[in-house]
């Protein structure tokens, strides 16, 4: 089995074995359903710009029964920047659970990783902006992004222990993956030329090719003085 299939498998059995009558499985659904067109609203005016009219508006719901769900907008933020974090703490859970090496367990994390970015809400620019957050809340999120950050380190240590990821500063590629990650909102279109298994997949060969030291250097690497010279 593959790491796709691996993935696959266990988004599928994520919900299994609850009730579509499920009271709390019913409210569950009614918050998401909230969440998907804020998101979906942030994206389009911008967090500042978007008022809870606008949501309530294209939810075509009143603003009382909005207030069911959510007390305000930055309570939305909040529980857009949780539901990320959630994929990112399930997509290590599930690395650990059915990867045997370093490499592996970080491909599937990866994988998992964007399956979350492109999946629930869809792409939501604004949760790269943890500054439009307010304390409690944004020390929450950020201890928990740190939480992620440190997990991703000591998979990618597991992989140059064992040997299927070359010699590097772990923190400085966790960096660069997280970056290249969390960049995606800002830059992912549906209506693009690729889909989104087709960045996945691409962004999975990429980091393959870098951290296990198969990159394809053809031209020598311009130095720091020929660089300045060129400027």
């Amino acid at each position: 089995m593959n790491i796709k299939q691996k993935t696959e498998r266990q988004l599928a059995q994520k919900k299994a074995g609850r009730s579509p009558f499920d009271r709390e499985l019913v409210r569950e659904s009614k918050r998401d359903a909230v969440l998907s067109v804020a998101a979906s609203a942030f994206n389009r005016g911008g967090y500042a710009n978007t008022s809870m009219d606008n949501v309530a508006e294209a939810l075509q719901i009143t603003k009382p029964t909005l207030y069911r769900y959510f007390k305000n907008k930055q309570q939305i933020l909040f529980e857009l920047h949780m539901h990320a974090m959630n994929h990112g703490e399930e997509a290590l859970r599930l690395a650990h659970a059915t990867g045997s090496t370093g490499l592996e367990k970080f491909l599937i994390y990866c994988k998992r990783y964007m399956q979350g970015i492109f999946g629930e809400f869809g792409t939501c620019p604004v949760l790269v902006d943890v500054d439009s957050l307010k304390n409690p809340e944004k020390g929450r999120v950020i201890e928990r992004r740190a939480k992620i950050s440190n997990a991703t380190v000591e998979i990618i240590q597991e992989g140059i222990a064992d040997g299927t990821i070359g010699a590097c500063d772990a923190r400085l590629a966790t960096l660069y993956t997280l970056g290249a990650l969390n960049w995606m909102p800002l830059w992912y279109r549906d209506d693009g030329r690729k889909t989104a298994d087709e960045v996945a997949d691409e962004f999975l060969e990429l980091f393959e090719r870098t951290l296990t030291g198969q990159t394809s250097r053809q031209h020598p690497l311009v130095d720091s003085k020929a660089l300045q010279e060129m400027s």
